[in-house]
């Protein structure tokens, strides 16, 4: 696998199109959908995509550098992640 640095993939995009574009449904795709709902109880609790003040500003900021297309990436770390996950996903148990 070989990375270009030179190509740049917006991430909101699929295949060429926008996120907002609806795939072309398949026969097979069943036509009903289910509704969730979460107790009063779930509803009280805090929830889990809470991040602290900090992480918060660091979010933002990045966002930030994102639109602008300032943002650096470290291709040779990314690959090896790429990578390693890989491995991990792929490793069989002992």
């Amino acid at each position: 696998m070989r990375i270009d640095p030179n190509v740049v993939v917006n991430p909101t995009t699929l295949e060429g199109g926008t996120k907002s574009q609806t795939p072309a449904k398949t026969p097979a795709a069943p036509e009903a959908s289910s509704v969730v709902a979460l107790s009063p109880a779930a509803s009280a609790v805090a929830p889990a995509t809470t991040v602290p003040p900090s992480m918060a500003a660091r979010i933002e900021r990045i966002k930030a550098l994102l639109d602008r297309g300032e943002y650096p990436v470290d291709l040779d770390m990314l690959a090896s992640r790429i990578v390693e996950d890989d491995v991990l996903r792929t490793r069989r148990p002992s």
